[in-house]
């Protein structure tokens, strides 16, 4: 008897759905080589019918004298982990206001490993890596090309 309603208990379990992860996530990897763990911050990133966008913040920024990350990228028709065009910034704390950044015409690679939608829900997993340029952030004017930070980063997230 205690065998039947155990594999009773189990089977009404198995017929609750799972709950949907919540909204955020994490992105790991290297900037320059360095191991950093960063977090994808829920308020600020978002997805629609043709962009995903993702607002990273962590000390492995702010440890570097880096500002929040942006991580964007565009696509075409559906979502097929293919993007017509994808983007990263960083900005720098420093005076004139400056920025790294890069996009896939300058060799980013942003990658989805996969995606699902659940309900309004967006889940990926992906890597971005390249090279991101310092650059003035009024005009992405380039008064030192050999400024770079190198990245190689792998995100994990839920988008609304």
């Amino acid at each position: 008897m205690r065998i039947v309603t155990t594999f009773a208990a189990c089977l009404s379990l198995a017929a609750i759905p799972a709950l949907a992860a919540e909204p955020g996530g994490t992105m790991t990897g290297t900037i320059n080589g360095e191991n950093v763990e960063l977090t994808v911050f829920a308020q600020q990133s978002d997805y629609g019918n043709s962009h995903i966008s993702l607002y990273i913040i962590g000390d492995g920024l702010s440890e570097r004298g880096l500002g929040a990350m942006g991580l964007g990228a565009e696509w075409l028709g559906e979502l097929n982990g293919e993007f017509s065009h994808a983007e990263a910034s960083m900005g720098m704390h420093s005076n004139p206001l400056r920025l790294y950044y890069g996009d896939n015409d300058e060799g980013l690679s942003v990658t989805l490993e996969s995606f699902i939608y659940v309900g309004e829900l967006l889940e990926i997993t992906g890597r971005v890596e390249g090279t991101l340029t310092n650059v003035d952030k009024v005009g992405h004017r380039n008064p030192d090309p050999d400024d770079t930070l190198s990245i190689d980063l792998m995100f994990d997230a839920v988008l609304e």
